[in-house]
């Protein structure tokens, strides 16, 4: 990595800041984007924010030259990174990474802004750390530290699983509900070949060592051509609900919801969808304590429909 230094923004750079400001809010996609009138109201409006806030911005040198800025704002419970913007010259040597990772140590919450368009962003922030908090033309993104301490864990785990004789299968044998056994969080991270019951109580580990409250919940469809299930983790903080999957391929990550029946609501939805001409009512839904490792897959399930039933709207 390149060695850098902070310094404070002075009026005298107010230009360079309003160069770099224009490129971050008209690149190269959203100006294909925007009409003429789009443009100049944005033009105004950012010489106008440079204007009375350039002392809030932070200067990257590197040498003597300017390498890009940064800026942060007071934002919901913590603070958004504004601005965050590197000359092509100085990209792709950690400069950036290094600074988010310092800016996200020191403050509680931390959230960042990125057209939705701007997929190779997206796809860098989300390395970091960052998930998508919202749909539209912006998305607001905020770093999750729970996943963060959990995500690299649980790469690398396939859909299976392992029998009681130490076989592994990938996908599930037709034999699986006789021969299937819950491994212990210890014993997945060693077979690496896991299916969602096995992921989820290593996930609960995991994140209950964080000191962070969780729940889990068992989907049942209970029908004579359809007997499926599936099992998920949530937990919460101060303001969002946050479902984290691993198992389920097509859904593999950090989702975030406003609330606990929007969560629901996605999940069950998403599940009903897997099952052909699925009856949303047919759904149930199970909140299950912590099982036993060791257990049988008819045990299992016993133990989750023993617990308490979630009402579905």
């Amino acid at each position: 990595m390149l060695e850098y230094k902070l310094v404070r923004a002075k009026e005298k750079d107010s230009d360079i800041l309003n160069s770099i400001k224009l490129v971050t809010m008209i690149d190269n996609e959203m100006d294909k984007i925007f009409s003429y009138t789009e443009k100049e109201k944005i033009k105004k409006s950012v010489a106008k924010n440079i204007e009375l806030n350039y002392e809030e911005y932070v200067l990257i040198h590197v040498g003597n030259k300017i390498a890009g800025a940064y800026l942060t704002l007071p934002y919901e419970d913590g603070i958004i990174i504004d601005e965050i913007y590197l000359f092509p010259e100085y990209r792709n040597q950690e400069i950036g990474s290094n600074i988010i990772s310092k800016i996200v140590k020191s403050a509680e919450n931390v959230y960042l802004w990125v057209y939705k368009n701007n997929n190779d962003a997206i796809r860098l922030f989300e390395r970091i750390g960052f998930v998508p908090m919202n749909k539209g033309r912006t998305m607001i993104m905020k770093y999750d530290k729970v996943y963060v301490n959990i995500k690299d864990k649980l790469d690398g785990i396939k859909l299976g699983y392992r029998d009681k004789e130490d076989n592994k299968y990938i996908g599930f044998d037709p034999n699986f509900k006789e021969t299937f056994y819950l491994q212990s969080p210890k014993q997945l991270l060693e077979s690496k070949i896991g299916s969602c019951f096995d992921q989820v109580e290593l996930e609960r580990e995991l994140i209950s060592k964080l000191d962070v409250d969780c729940r889990t919940y068992f989907i049942s469809y209970p029908d004579d051509d359809y007997d499926m299930s599936h099992a998920f983790l949530i937990y919460k903080d101060s303001q969002k609900y946050y479902w984290v999957e691993n198992a389920w391929r097509k859904y593999k990550g950090l989702h975030v919801y406003n609330s606990k029946e929007d969560l629901f609501d996605d999940v069950l939805s998403k599940f009903v969808k897997t099952v052909q001409n699925g009856d949303f009512k047919k759904v149930k839904l199970y909140l299950y304590e912590k099982p036993r490792s060791g257990i049988s897959y008819a045990k299992f399930v016993s133990n989750c429909m023993s617990n308490r039933s979630i009402k579905i709207k």
